[in-house]
This record gives structure tokens, C-alpha cells and sequence, in this order.
């Protein structure tokens, strides 16, 4: 595999891309947060106050006053007993898996889940099972095999990366057993979904004690680092038994202090989001005909999988004819080996988002 083509970020919606300046309709920065000025000015006044890495583990001498006030908040905001940070959010399941291993017999896994989930799965010295994408009837049939002995864990993801789908978790909360587990790591639904921002679990107005949240600071948020949210009991594991928590340095302060700026700015009401679902519909738009049900999928994403090179290389001439980034990407469980991810955020203008659906209507009117 050849290296990653070098992609220049200039403004929060355009991209230098072999030396031409393009709309940008890639990444997972849905608010533009990392853009904003007060998660900027943030993040360059504890640079300049502070140091910019603790170089410690926070279980010796590296838990300096920002985490806790930072895990406190964070807490609150998505209405759980306690958060732990992580310090990356790929890291935050492993934490949960490290510090509950040996409680399950089985843990069943979405087969399309993200990586962070499949290696957490692995942690968990539990028998790891798969069931299918989204399909609740599919996971209680394998609850339903493995008896009423079977200690069991759900991993799965909230906002889909890719599809922006979302799982129907109270499906899943009906068949978990009592004394079963629901993992659910929405790094790409929370400040994306739900009245107030706290993504999936809102969004479907699940509040359930069996439920742990992980997450990810680096997309909605703009910033960096992993969030594990739960009941007081999980973050006293994490303590005591995860090595990631144990044996790894924390994020750096300087975004510990910019992440707490876009907490506020999440907090302090909804116009982004709506923004960003205005221009998410729009888009749809493009989509209903050729995907009947997309516009049911709620997330600001959308792939495009061309059948064959023609179709692939007609749809990036088209793109830059526009101006537009062809973000034609690889990542694992997508749609075909090479496919087109648009993610649309709540900075794009009217005409940004207009022009990307006037190109892929076009585009399936050519290839319907």
C-alpha cells in the first residue's frame, strides 16, 4: 500500500489537494469545533501557561487538575455517574474491556463494527461472537443459543462512520439479559445527534444502567483524546485493572483545556446542530431515489461505491469540475474496497452543499 496523499486543511470547508484549493467534504470535524475561536484561544493559553504534556502516567504523578474537571464535566453533560478520559478514543473500549475482563462468557460484536470494538472484544477473555449489522432479531437468536448461563456483552456502534445509520438499541436493551452489558461507542454521534448533543442514547431517549458510553473528543468535539462514561463501578475498574489507563500518558493539557472550550460551546444551545441537519437534508436530497431509506438515517455522512473504475473516474471528474475534494477513500467494512465518504458539517454554505448535490444527482441519474 502506497503512503497517505498529503491533504492540506486551509479554512474549515476547503483543502489544498495537488496544488488545487477544493471544497472539502471529508474528515469527522461535523461542528467545526476544532476551527472555533474559543477552542483555539483555549488550547493556546494553556500552551503558553502551562506545559504541554504531563510525561506522566495519571496513576503516579501525571493527573493534573484539568482531567478530573474535564471527566466531571463530561459526566454531567451526558448524564452518567463518571467519566474516565482515554487518550485517544480507539483507547476508550479497550479501557472498558481491560477492566471487565473475565465477567462475560460471550461477547457478541456487530459484524461491521469499528476496530476499536473487534480489538476490545479481544480483551474481554470472553468467547467473541458476531451478529448482523443492525439486526436485533438476528442478536436474540444468538442470546437465545447460548442460554440462560451465558454472561453476556453487546458491542456495537452508535452513529454509523459510513452509512450514518444509527442501531436500535432498545431492541437490543430488550434482549440483553438482566446482568448483560451494552457497549455502545458513539464517537461520531455525540454533539451530532440528539436535542441537546449526547448523540445516540438521546437521540433514541435510552437511560439504562446496563449501558456504557464510549467516545471520542476528536470529531464533533474538534480536539483529542477518549472518553469512557458509565456508573461509578466502571471507572473504579478502569482504575484499578485497565493498563491502558494505567500505563499510558494522557492527552496533552493544552487540548484537555480546548476540549473543555467545546464542551461549553455543545452545551450553550443547538444552532450548529440544526445548521448541520439543514445541510445533512440537503443533501439527502441527492440520495432518496437511488437509496430509499436514507433519508431515514439521520447521521452526516454518505458513501458512494462506483461499479467499476468508469464509474469511479467519471464521478471524480465531476467532483473537480466543481471544485469539489474527491474524497475517494479505504477503510475497513465499507461498501466496496474503494468508495466515496461526504461527510457534511455545519460550516458548509448553501452553495458548498447545493453544488455536492446537484454533482451526485447527476451522477445517479447517469448511473441509476
Amino acid at each position: 500500500m502506497s503512503a497517505p496523499e498529503v491533504l492540506e486543511l486551509v479554512d474549515k470547508t476547503h483543502v489544498v489537494w495537488r496544488g488545487q484549493r477544493l471544497v472539502y467534504f471529508g474528515g469527522c470535524d461535523y461542528l467545526r469545533l476544532s476551527w472555533h475561536p474559543e477552542v483555539r484561544a483555549a488550547l493556546e493559553l494553556a500552551a503558553r501557561k502551562r506545559c504541554i504534556s504531563v510525561a506522566a502516567s495519571r496513576i503516579t504523578t501525571g493527573n493534573d487538575p484539568v482531567y478530573p474537571r474535564l471527566e466531571a464535566e463530561l459526566a454531567r453533560f451526558f448524564r452518567f455517574e463518571s467519566a474516565v478520559l482515554a487518550p485517544a478514543g480507539y483507547m476508550a473500549p479497550l479501557e472498558v474491556a481491560q477492566a471487565l475482563a473475565g465477567r462475560f462468557t460471550h461477547v457478541l460484536v456487530d459484524e461491521k463494527a469499528h476496530g476499536c470494538l473487534r480489538d476490545a472484544a479481544l480483551l474481554t477473555e470472553a468467547r467473541v461472537l458476531t451478529f448482523h449489522h443492525n439486526a436485533p432479531a438476528d442478536l436474540a437468536r444468538r442470546v437465545r443459543r447460548l442460554g440462560r448461563g451465558a454472561r453476556l456483552m453487546v458491542l456495537t456502534d452508535g452513529l454509523s462512520a459510513l452509512e450514518g445509520s444509527v442501531p436500535p438499541l432498545r431492541d437490543y436493551l430488550e434482549v440483553l439479559p438482566g446482568s448483560g452489558t451494552l457497549l455502545v461507542d458513539d464517537a461520531h454521534g455525540v454533539g451530532v445527534l440528539g436535542r441537546t448533543g449526547r448523540g445516540v442514547l438521546e437521540h433514541f431517549g435510552v437511560d439504562d444502567p446496563r449501558v456504557v458510553l464510549t467516545l471520542t473528543l476528536s470529531k464533533a468535539f474538534g480536539c483529542q483524546g477518549g472518553v469512557v462514561a458509565g456508573p461509578g463501578w466502571i471507572r473504579d475498574a478502569i482504575w484499578k485493572r485497565s493498563r491502558v489507563f494505567a500505563s499510558s500518558t494522557p492527552l496533552p493539557l493544552p487540548l484537555a483545556a480546548a476540549a473543555r472550550a467545546a464542551l461549553r460551546i455543545i452545551r450553550s444551545g443547538p444552532a450548529m446542530r440544526r445548521q448541520l441537519e439543514t445541510n445533512v437534508r440537503c443533501i439527502g436530497e441527492a440520495f432518496v431515489e437511488k437509496a430509499p431509506g436514507s433519508n431515514e438515517r439521520p447521521g452526516p455522512m454518505f458513501t458512494i461505491a462506483p461499479q467499476g473504475y468508469r464509474e469511479q473516474a467519471s464521478l471524480i471528474r465531476s467532483l473537480l469540475a466543481a471544485q469539489i475534494y474527491p474524497s475517494l477513500i479505504r477503510y475497513a467494512n465499507g461498501p466496496a474496497s474503494c468508495f466515496f465518504r461526504f461527510a457534511v458539517s455545519s460550516a458548509h454554505t448553501k452553495a458548498q452543499v447545493t453544488c455536492l448535490r446537484d454533482v451526485l444527482a447527476a451522477y445517479f441519474s447517469r448511473h441509476p
